[in-house]
């Protein structure tokens, strides 16, 4: 019996489309690599986003405290990693400005992952969140972190797991005393200072995990991060990664704080450190390149001074003994929101709240809008600096860039 001329030409189309589907898979995973494994082995760089919030768990959406991109190359056998300052200036909305800390908290992980390879002109597809908590519990894990403390570094709280309390000297920090010690602000160079110093806290750790004492740690370990790091990379991807990491070693590490220089608000107070564009925008490249930059960059003529400015000379030396001492606690000023969410830089009650002609021309001016939803409460911080994610005890006025 013949066929059916009309179930003939339907069969034909089904063919012809599932002939271009099967192409454009093909064509689709040629040209991409959909796993950190095929990226790796294609012998491209994979960029990850690791964030250290404050938070009872990794997977609660908090303010990061800590951000830093990470690139891996293993056609270099190097590693990048470019810490970005939590006072970060963005553009939120056209002529409207926040803190890059507060994209976490208030669109999560993947929004920042775009935010931040936006101002770095990379892409990042992945990110690792960990809370500051179970960063104390795997230090201690692994026996502990031995470092030189530049300074005495000193903060009380009224909370006593909050006291930071420190000796000068080479030592082998405990989990606690590490977290004390990445999280200390206080000194002239403050947040700048502190990335400096987990830079070197970075290198350190990895010496640690790179020793082959470390495998027999393992079973402890494995549980703690499963329970205390929140990623999107596959579980697979995460062991390859592992066995990846056994080529390196911590003196393939380059670490560089996203060069810049701060600014203060003349109008409403805040502070923010201002990224340099040109610098930011080619920085993973230049880094695997060799090339590296002072961190405190000058600022165009057109911004006020600021009291007391990060300086090169401040971040390459020690501090001076006399300026650790505790200073005046100063809460920290964000907590109004704006549009999409977004923390606001509203003007006090009776100022003007015209725009005003000292915020970058580049970037254009703060207008504030009206508030959004409020920012979700975080759960209160444990072992480390500050009596809530909110405050800021470490930080003289100002001195927060």
């Amino acid at each position: 019996m013949a066929a059916n001329p009309r179930l003939r030409k339907i069969a034909i189309y089904i063919l012809v489309f599932a002939g271009f589907f099967l192409m454009g898979n093909l064509i689709a995973g040629f040209f991409s690599e959909k796993t950190v494994t095929e990226k790796v082995e294609k012998g491209k760089p994979v960029n990850i986003l690791i964030m250290g919030i404050d938070a009872r768990n990794a997977e609660m959406n908090s303010r990061s405290d800590t951000m830093i991109v990470a690139s891996i190359d293993r056609k270099t056998k190097k590693v990048v990693m470019v810490w970005i300052p939590r006072d970060t200036r963005i553009e939120v909305s056209p002529n409207r400005y926040d803190k890059i800390n507060s994209v976490n908290v208030l669109k999560g992980p993947e929004e920042a992952c775009k935010v931040a390879g936006k101002l770095l002109d990379a892409r990042i597809d992945y990110y690792v969140v960990t809370n500051f908590a179970g960063f104390e519990k795997i230090i201690d894990i692994l026996g502990g972190v031995e470092i030189e403390v530049e300074s005495a570094m000193k903060h009380y709280d009224p909370n006593p797991k909050l006291n930071i309390n420190l000796s000068p000297g080479k030592q082998r920090l405990s989990g606690y005393q590490a977290l004390s010690y990445v999280r200390y602000r206080g000194g002239p160079t403050a947040d700048i200072g502190r990335t400096v110093r987990q830079q070197k806290f970075v290198k350190a750790v990895a010496r640690e995990i790179l020793k082959p004492s470390t495998i027999t740690k393992l079973p402890e370990l494995i549980p703690e991060l499963s329970k205390n790091v929140h990623t999107n990379i596959p579980a697979s991807d995460i062991l390859f990664l592992v066995q990846v990491a056994r080529e390196f070693d911590a003196s393939s590490i380059i670490t560089q704080t996203l060069p810049g220089y701060p600014f203060t608000d003349p109008k409403t107070g805040a502070s923010y450190w201002i990224a340099d564009k040109d610098i930011a925008k080619g920085i993973i490249d230049d880094l695997f390149a060799g090339k590296t930059y002072d961190v405190a960059q000058d600022p165009p003529h057109w911004v006020p001074p600021v009291e007391q400015p990060v300086t090169n000379e401040m971040l390459e030396e020690e501090v001076p003994p006399e300026l650790t001492e505790d200073p005046a606690e100063v809460v920290d000023t964000e907590t109004d929101t704006g549009p999409e969410g977004y923390i606001s830089d509203e003007q006090p009650p009776g100022e003007d709240t015209q725009p005003g002609d000292t915020s970058p021309p580049e970037e254009g001016n703060t207008n504030p809008e009206t508030p959004g939803p409020e920012i979700p409460a975080e759960e209160p911080s444990t072992g480390v600096e500050g009596s809530g994610p909110d405050t800021q005890a470490s930080e003289p006025p100002n001195s927060n860039p």
